[in-house]
């Protein structure tokens, strides 16, 4: 019995953790424990593991459901004065004296006082909407009233045929159950001598759970086994070992870990990234407590991935089981943003958590789900569910599925609920953001101006008519054309690519570009496109396609490569240009020319003349300057001077004139005056040395500065 009040108490923690923003009527779980206080519970429990049980329910139950504990042998006994409100330490240290007051000296075993007691409890205190009730049955026989008391006499009443037990029995399931209306019993015995059949009926009339074992070690499965199909959590339990591996799923709301075993099993458990969970109750949502017979621990909201568990003291001789609650919504995947009147769309019900995974179908099947369908609703969270629900159908996933078909222009509000069905516990409810409802859509696309004739690396225009189309809301739609796509990478055709915004008061004509490749096949061809509605989606069968003409001119050998002739024309000749302004030899920028008139012996003159700064090379033409006695002169000069190469200056006398190469006046050795050497009537121009022409009376030299 250590494990039972754990796993039901998880039961009922887990209908708050588990809910989502919508799920406000899971509300309180409200739970009476009715235990056995009867004499032969001294051989059945004489470690009184049911009191150890139910403080580990007490232990586990959330902060704001109600708790209470009865005893009963003959008579209801040890009995708490009303519900408590769990929201203290506190509270859960009153609830365990109750506990551990229940005796086990009666004399006799009324299953009748027990559950009495418990539905004056529960009756005792208004239940709030969503709330809902429990009882956990506890007992080791039979039921055995007192012989004096009125069960027995019914018995006597029929004569004897009767036994004390079935009218027991029929007390219950006939009187007592209906009375306790929606009250689920999670009955138990402890024994050979339990009756099995009663116990299953009584659980399987109220959507609860009837089991029965002679094996105490078995009690862990089977209470865990009820919780995982109540919640479809996930369970692992076995011996304890000095480290235990815990793996924890994606969307775990709770993780849950019962050490059973004495006082000296301590334990401590890691995160998947190796560090130690503290257990001091300085870190929100982890709980812990220490009993001498069991310690608890439980977290909220794991982290997924590899926790480790490890037991001290030896690590052995005590069992531990493992727990997860799933944080589980109900919604709808996939839910359309519009749907036309009259055309049915398939609508999809699914729960899960936050990742995407689902519960097992057998926790599924202990739960019902429906779905209404609300049209005309403003706003969806005050519409209202009193229309008859839409069948849903089963799917493998774990989903559910339905179709619906609406009727009129304006807003559809889906309700989806989940409520506890047989041995179910948790409810939910998911309310869809309004689905438009429009009038159906219907395009219709010709050709009213194709393509036409196109040359080779040109553009043509055709245009696309909508008329016709039955378009009650405005849809936008994309053109596809993978095809010519896919020619375009082999022959460089394109079209152009838009959106296009069809609706009752948009344009019915719209306008499409293609441009073809120089390299495009001539000839006549068909292009094919298809206008594809995107937005709001769902409406993608409803693509019309169209084909274009077109037919493709190759260009003319001028067309082709007139161009690129031109081109070239034009390289070559500003090379030659370039080629012809840079080539020709300039004088030194910083050239200067001197010159003297020694006409008149007693009166010569000087000047100079800048060359590198004025005079300038022309197209293919050295620079060039002609002077005469006076100067430079564009005409009648005695001398021509010309850039050479590298820098260097040339002289050519005009006229049949001579030069004379006179000799420096600082240099005594120097001889007569000579004749410069002609190549071609030119001569090299030394800097610093100055020339004379015959009969003109100039005299010229020059520097670099």
């Amino acid at each position: 019995m250590k494990i039972l009040p754990r796993l039901l108490c998880s039961v009922m923690m887990t209908g708050a953790l588990l809910a989502p923003r919508l799920a406000s009527a899971d509300g309180a779980l409200r739970t009476v424990l009715v235990i056995d206080a009867s004499s032969s519970m001294r051989g059945t429990d004489p470690k009184e593991l049911r009191k150890v049980a139910a403080e580990l329910f007490v232990d586990l139950t959330r902060n704001g459901d109600e708790l209470a504990v009865v005893g009963f042998d003959g008579a209801a006994r040890d009995a708490m004065a009303s519900l408590v409100v769990v929201r203290t330490p506190d509270d859960r240290a009153q609830i365990k004296r109750a506990v551990r007051a229940v005796g086990n000296d009666g004399s006799w075993t009324d299953f009748t006082a027990g559950l009495e007691g418990a539905r004056r409890l529960l009756e005792g205190k208004p239940r709030a909407p969503g709330d809902q009730d429990l009882i956990v049955f506890l007992t080791d026989g039979r039921c055995d009233p007192d012989p004096r008391g009125p069960l027995a006499d019914a018995a006597r009443a029929t004569g004897g045929k009767a036994k004390v037990e079935q009218v027991c029995q029929a007390k219950v399931l006939d009187d007592l159950v209906p009375s306790l209306g929606k009250t689920r019993i999670y009955a138990v015995g402890l024994s050979k001598s339990a009756p099995r059949a009663f116990l299953e009926d009584l659980g399987r009339r109220t959507g609860g759970i009837g089991v029965a074992t002679d094996r105490p070690d078995e009690l862990p499965r089977l209470f865990a086994d009820i919780y995982a199909r109540l919640f479809g959590s996930r369970l692992s339990e076995g011996a304890s070992a000095p480290s235990i591996s815990v793996p924890v799923d994606e969307g775990a709301s709770s993780l849950d870990l019962v050490l059973v075993g004495p006082p000296k099993l301590g334990m401590r458990l890691f995160d998947p990234k190796g560090a130690e969970v503290s257990i001091a109750g300085d870190r929100p949502g982890v709980y812990f407590s220490d009993n001498p017979a069991y310690r608890l621990l439980r977290l909220d909201a794991p982290e997924p991935g590899a926790y480790r568990l490890d037991v001290a003291g030896g690590g052995t001789g005590g069992r531990y089981a493992v727990l997860q609650n799933l944080d589980l919504h109900l919604a709808f995947p996939g839910l359309p943003e519009v749907i036309e009147i009259g055309k049915t769309a398939t609508i999809r019900l699914r729960l899960a958590t936050p990742g995407g995974k689902t519960p097992a179908k057998t926790f599924l099947d202990r739960h019902a789900f429906s779905l209404t369908s609300v049209e005309g609703a403003s706003a969806c969270d005050d519409a209202d569910a009193s229309t008859a629900p839409v069948p849903l159908r089963a799917l493998p996933d774990g989903s559910f599925e339905a179709t619906i078909t609406p009727s009129k222009k304006g807003a559809l509000c889906l309700l989806g609920r989940m409520s506890p069905g047989e041995s179910g516990v948790l409810t939910r409810e998911a309310r869809s953001a309004p689905i438009r409802v429009i009038p159906p859509i219907h395009l219709k696309a010709a050709v009213t101006q194709p393509f036409g004739t196109v040359k080779q690396d040109g553009h043509a225009a055709a245009i696309i008519s909508l008329e016709g189309s039955d378009v009650g809301e405005l849809i936008f739609a994309d053109i596809e054309h993978e095809h010519l796509e896919n020619e375009g990478n082999r022959e460089g055709m394109s079209l152009s690519h838009r959106d296009l915004e069809i609706g009752p008061a948009t344009k019915k004509e719209f306008g499409i570009n293609l441009a073809v490749g120089r390299d495009a096949p001539p000839g006549p061809r068909e292009i094919t496109l298809r206008l594809v509605p995107k937005k709001p989606a769902g409406f993608e069968d409803r693509a019309v396609t169209v084909r274009i003409p077109v037919t493709i001119v190759p260009l003319t050998f001028w067309e082709r490569h007139g161009r690129n002739i031109q081109l070239f024309l034009v390289a070559f000749f500003t090379f030659f240009l370039v080629i012809g302004l840079m080539l020709p030899a300039r004088f030194r920028r910083t050239a200067i020319l001197h010159y003297e008139d020694r006409r008149d012996p007693d009166l010569p003159r000087q000047a100079k003349f800048p060359l590198g700064a004025k005079v300038r090379a022309g197209l293919y033409r050295s620079a060039r300057v002609t002077i005469g006695p006076m100067g430079p002169m564009p005409r009648g000069g005695v001398v021509e001077l010309r850039a050479g190469p590298g820098g260097s200056m040339l002289a050519r006398p005009v006229g049949g004139k001579r030069a004379t190469e006179l000799p420096r006046e600082d240099d005594f050795s120097a001889g007569e005056p000579r004749e410069p050497r002609l190549v071609n009537g030119w001569f090299r121009v030394s800097p610093g040395v100055k020339y004379a022409i015959e009969g003109t009376g100039l005299v010229f030299w020059w520097s670099p500065r």
